[in-house]
Parts: structure tokens; sequence; C-alpha cells
């Protein structure tokens, strides 16, 4: 209930302050609990021993953090389901201990959901965000080339396979199951009450000229793409967009690494825009950030993508973004922020369009701040908003 404290349990394997972006989302989640309720939270030895460093500067009476590791022989690819399958089993003997009005698996996987040794019909189970990989529609797959094609085909499969076996037997057994965009929400929705939120959390930052506002304007305009360089996240199409005359006047700025480079290089040169691009190569966050304070706009033309704090951090600092309506970014862009791109169609066309249609850049976007999550953690435990 609203306004009560109440015995909640968490269990995130990786959750901790600072500058990971997933464990400090799952940091900002946890810690909003513990400001309104007592939390019991299960993670591994490395984030308590960062928790426990941030405890000592800035104390939290409300949370008990519950180091807990995996057997040394299962220290590889595949930790994190059996850490999480680990804490399931702890979570079933805490809750006999303590009597937890609420279980909830801050997960981003099916294979770290609930299972039924967790599952307790005294408590409400919620699950999530959680941010499945979804598969990429085969009109885009002209965008992964061969060899990303086959890797998707594969992924397809494994990630079906996974959520048969895992996924929809989770979100059965949680009174709530939230989704971090719409693809997810999709797959999860016939089984139980589902809500959207992004597992983002991004204080606004204010850049020293603020909003430029250079609709119209004659010169160029600076577009960052950032992100490891591999089919799925849409640089070609990227490239495409920018030899088209409607996106003539801007130059992109590419920040990362990978295979799909040369590709991109060759491309380039062969639509002649080779001249408006510039591979910088991977560079660290915190020059990604910088570059997000003066960019026109930050492309994420990304095909699937289960998170989106690149484009959080965009947001927040006053950059527009232009994407497609796919995944956690479609999920993150408001009116007025940028433009989210219809996947159907002449994408390029639509995608290049949406470029020249940037008036300039935003006000700090504050709609992702940690200040929203009490207040819907609120929400999400109160026990009407239970399934059963």
């Amino acid at each position: 209930m609203r306004g009560v404290r109440m015995k909640v349990l968490i269990s995130a394997s990786s959750c901790a302050p600072g500058d990971s972006r997933a464990a400090g989302a799952a940091w900002a989640w946890c810690r909003a609990a513990a400001l309104q309720h007592d939390v019991w939270l299960l993670t591994t030895s490395e984030s308590a021993a960062a928790i426990a460093r941030e405890l000592a500067e800035r104390p939290l009476p409300g949370l008990t953090v519950l180091p807990l590791d995996v057997p040394w022989r299962h220290r590889h690819r595949w930790s994190g389901p059996i850490w999480q399958r680990h804490a399931n089993q702890e979570a079933l003997r805490l809750h006999e201990r303590h009597g937890f009005a609420v279980i909830h698996h801050l997960t981003a996987g099916p294979m770290g959901a609930a299972d039924a040794a967790a599952r307790p019909a005294t408590a409400k189970v919620v699950w999530g965000p959680v941010g499945l990989s979804t598969a990429v529609p085969l009109t885009l797959a002209r965008w992964l080339g061969p060899a990303g094609l086959v890797a998707e085909l594969v992924r397809r499969a494994g990630a079906a396979l996974v959520f048969s076996l895992y996924g929809r037997r989770a979100a059965r057994q949680a009174d709530l199951v939230v989704a971090q965009d719409n693809d997810v929400a999709g797959l999860l929705g016939r089984a139980t009450r589902v809500v959207v939120e992004p597992a983002v959390a991004v204080r606004p930052v204010s850049s020293a000229g603020g909003p430029s506002g250079r609709a119209g304007a004659t010169g160029t305009r600076t577009a960052v793409f950032a992100g490891r360089l591999v089919p799925d996240k849409g640089l070609l199409l990227a490239i495409s967009a920018l030899a088209r005359p409607a996106a003539a006047r801007w130059e992109l700025r590419v920040m990362g690494d990978g295979p799909e480079w040369r590709r991109a290089e060759r491309l380039a040169e062969h639509l002649g825009v080779r001249d408006r691009i510039e591979f910088r190569g991977e560079v660290p966050r915190q020059q990604i950030l910088a570059a997000l304070l003066r960019a026109d706009a930050l492309v994420a033309p990304w095909l699937q993508a289960p998170a989106a704090w690149t484009v959080a951090d965009a947001l927040a600092r006053g950059c527009p973004v232009v994407c497609l309506d796919r995944g956690a970014p479609a999920a993150l862009v408001g009116p007025g922020e940028g433009v989210v791109v219809p996947w159907r169609g002449d994408v390029v066309a639509a995608f290049a369009k949406a470029l020249g249609s940037l008036a300039g850049r935003i006000e700090p976007v504050a709609r992702w701040s940690p200040d929203r999550l009490p207040e819907i953690l609120a929400g999400w435990y109160s026990p009407e908003h239970a399934r059963r």
C-alpha cells in the first residue's frame, strides 16, 4: 500500500552505482525501493562491494545487501542464468524467514526470471524491466548482409527456444511483468498483466549553450552514431540516408568499432558521402557523452534493441534522436524529442526526411530521471495491482 513500508526482496545479479549503465539502472530501481520500503537485495559479491562503498558515503537505512555467488565451476557465459537460479532458491528460503510482501526479480532476460521455487503464494511477484531480444523484420534483412542474416536466423531460433522454455512460463508465474518496450510487451502480454517501462535512469544535463534552434539554417549539421559496428545496429541504413537529398546537409560521426567498419566505408565511398563521415573507432563513454552535448542529433537506426541507454543519455543532454520504431529506442523518444521512423516502406527515405525535419537541439529531457521511480514502484508493489 502507498505510504506503508513493506518487506521487499529484490534480486539483481548486476546492481551497483558507477559507470556501468545496466548496473547503474538496476541500482537506481533498488535505491528507489529502499527509500519507501525495507529492502533485501540479492546480488553478486562484486556488486555488493561497490554498494558498500556507496553506502559508506551515502547511507540507505532501508537496504540490506546479501552477497550471493555461483559455484566457481559455473563462472562462464551461463553464469547469469545459473546465478539467478541460485537466487530463486535463496529467495524462497529468505521468504520463509522474513515473509516478504513483494519479490521483485529485477532482471533483463527470460532465463533470469522467477521459477516455481521462488513463486510463493503469499508474496506479489514482479519481473522486470525485461529486455528480450526480438526478431529483426525480414523487410529489414537487406541491412544485415549475408553473414548478418545467417546470424540473425540462428539468434532468432535460439531466442524463440529460450522464450518458449523460460520466458512464457516466467511471465505466467509473475503477478506483474514490466517490459522495456512495446515489442517485448507484445511477446509477454498474453500471459499476465504487462506494463511498459524502459530500464533507464538518467538525470538531465544542460549544455552551455542550451537548445540551438537552428531550423532552416544554412551550413552543416552533425549527427552521432554510437555503438558497436555490427549488422543489427543499422549503420549502413544511416549512411544510405545521408546520400538522400533531404539529409544533404548532415555529417556523421561514427563512434564505435566492429566487423561492419569496412563494409560501411565501402558503402559510403559508393554513395559519394565518405567525405561527410568520420569513423572515430571505439572511444571512452565520456567522449560520447561530451559529443552528445554538442551534436544536432543521435541516429539510432537499430533493427532490434533490447536496451537503449545511449538514447536516454542523448535525450537527457538535449540531443534529439532519430530511431526506427523498433525496441527500446522507440519507447524512449517522445513528441518533440526527435523522430521515430516507421520501419515499413522506404525506410531510407523516411530516415533522411526525419533528419531534415529536425529543428535543432531540444531542452534536456527529465522524463527518464531516477526521481520518477519511487512513484512507479509504489504502483507496482500496491496489492490492488496484483493479478491474483
